[in-house]
């Protein structure tokens, strides 16, 4: 099963060349008119457009004179020009059925999704606007050791926002993916994470609504983002018995940790708590758009949304999310058809885990280099990210001090736009971890995209691919919004 799926990865991966003089020209920050209404689960990172090709110019008579003014009686009825309408919207922004394997799990054979989010927008006036979402997500997971099925209600993006000018305000739960690099910005500090489905999904779909108070501020080229997390709510967990869990009772092992027979028999018997009170804390942002290029300051208390898992007595490992202090800049830059991005963070009070498995914390350091291009004139896409992590401790710990890695995707349409082919990817350099995400899809039919997916994962034990190495997974899917 893991050759059939390297096999058919690596077909993706060789995509044919094409010529640079093909390249499309450097796309530019959409502009968000103050009267449109947002797409749903919008970030504040905005992909950038190739610019439209020129239309061919259209004659257009000369005005006319005033003594060339027809008569009253025959000048034509213009519409009146009518002031703002309000605007109601609603329907399902997100419906996804899929239907898996799992060749290589004991837990399980198969593992099917159902995932839906619903919306009602309102805008009354140039100036209000109301949202309410809501989400159902269902996994059914069968034929092994672990059969589970599980139906989970929560809400969507939920808020009340208020614009004038260049001022916005807007209040409730709310999905907010601040930085530049598409698969781990290291200036995402306000979002829930999602991990039901582990890395299955792009970013955006790894992300839930958070409660949160935002203002952003334009100053011409120059905008603030400031948010409070008034309720925390952590990162939305898969249940214990679902492949996807950080917690794997049948191999005793914790995602992120390197295992031991202490750790082991802890993790078999162990009750598992969470705490999430209190509220989340806050964060600012700058950016600056133009030339030369836009960059980005971050600066964030906030408490992580990823679980850290720390032993107490009883035996049990209670979920835990500590502050973390962060200061980030990021960058992006628009040459030549090539977009490149880069984010460098620093951050405090990190936890990790002593030989002893007693908690301690520390420091760390995190780069990102990112490289975008369209060759083949835009029907071809290629993101390619280089990424740094190192703690900063001399103590044994039994997570990875340091990783470096790749990661990226590339993407094609062809016969018409009508097919599209991509392949995600993630490597390490100083340890083996790999994740190879080949997809075929089917997309005439719009908004309907038909699919055929896998997700092949291998790796060292404290590696995100060596941890699902026996959940490597072929799914066929349904995606839609009506």
């Amino acid at each position: 099963m893991k050759k059939l799926l390297l096999t058919l990865s690596l077909s993706l991966a060789a995509l044919p060349g094409y010529a640079a003089d093909d390249l499309p020209l450097p796309r530019t920050d959409a502009q968000e008119a103050p009267d449109d209404l947002p797409p749903p689960r919008a970030t504040t990172r905005k992909p950038r457009a190739a610019q439209p090709e020129a239309a061919p110019a259209a004659v257009t008579p000369q005005a006319s004179t005033a003594d060339e003014l027809p008569p009253p009686t025959a000048r034509s009825r213009r519409p009146v020009a009518r002031g703002f309408q309000p605007a109601l919207k609603f329907g399902i922004d997100d419906l996804l059925l899929e239907a898996g394997a799992l060749p290589d799990a004991p837990e399980a054979d198969t593992y099917s999704t159902l995932r839906a989010s619903a919306y009602v927008l309102w805008q009354p006036s140039r100036n209000w606007e109301f949202r309410a979402g809501a989400r159902l997500d269902g996994m059914v997971q069968a034929g092994g050791s672990a059969d589970h099925d599980e139906m989970l209600a929560d809400y969507g993006d939920t808020y009340v926002r208020y614009r004038n000018g260049d001022t916005r305000l807007t209040f409730g739960a709310q999905t907010i993916i601040w930085g530049r690099a598409d698969e781990i910005p290291l200036a995402d500090r306000v979002s829930r994470a999602d991990l039901t489905r582990f890395s299955l999904d792009d970013l955006a779909d790894r992300r839930r609504a958070q409660l949160a108070a935002r203002w952003e501020q334009s100053f011409g080229d120059y905008k603030l983002d400031a948010v409070w997390l008034p309720l925390f709510r952590g990162a939305q967990l898969p249940d214990l018995a679902s492949v996807w869990s950080p917690i794997n009772r049948t191999t005793g092992q914790v995602l992120g940790i390197a295992p031991s027979p202490v750790l082991a028999a802890l993790v078999g018997a162990a009750r598992i708590d969470e705490d999430e009170h209190g509220s989340g804390g806050g964060a600012i942002r700058l950016t600056k758009t133009g030339a030369p290029f836009d960059y980005g300051v971050t600066l964030a208390r906030t408490r992580q949304s990823l679980p850290y898992y720390r032993v107490d007595a009883g035996p049990s490992l209670t979920a835990i999310h500590p502050y973390n202090t962060f200061v980030g800049a990021d960058l992006e830059l628009v040459s030549g058809g090539l977009t490149w991005r880069m984010e460098l963070g620093y951050t405090d009070d990190v936890p990790v885990t002593l030989a002893t498995t007693a908690m301690d914390k520390t420091q760390s350091l995190d780069w990102i280099g990112a490289l975008e291009f369209f060759p083949g004139g835009g029907d071809t896409r290629v993101n390619l990210q280089l990424v740094a992590h190192a703690l900063q401790t001399d103590q044994d710990i039994l997570e990875l001090k340091e990783y470096y890695g790749a990661n990226g995707e590339i993407e094609t349409t062809f016969g018409q736009g009508r097919w599209k082919a991509a392949l995600r990817f993630a490597t390490g350099f100083n340890v083996h971890d790999v994740y190879l995400g080949p997809k075929f899809s089917y997309v005439g039919w719009e908004p309907q995209e038909l699919y055929i997916a896998a997700h092949y994962f291998d790796g060292e034990s404290r590696t995100l691919g060596g941890f699902h190495q026996d959940h490597s997974l072929v799914t066929l899917g349904l995606r839609t919004k009506f």
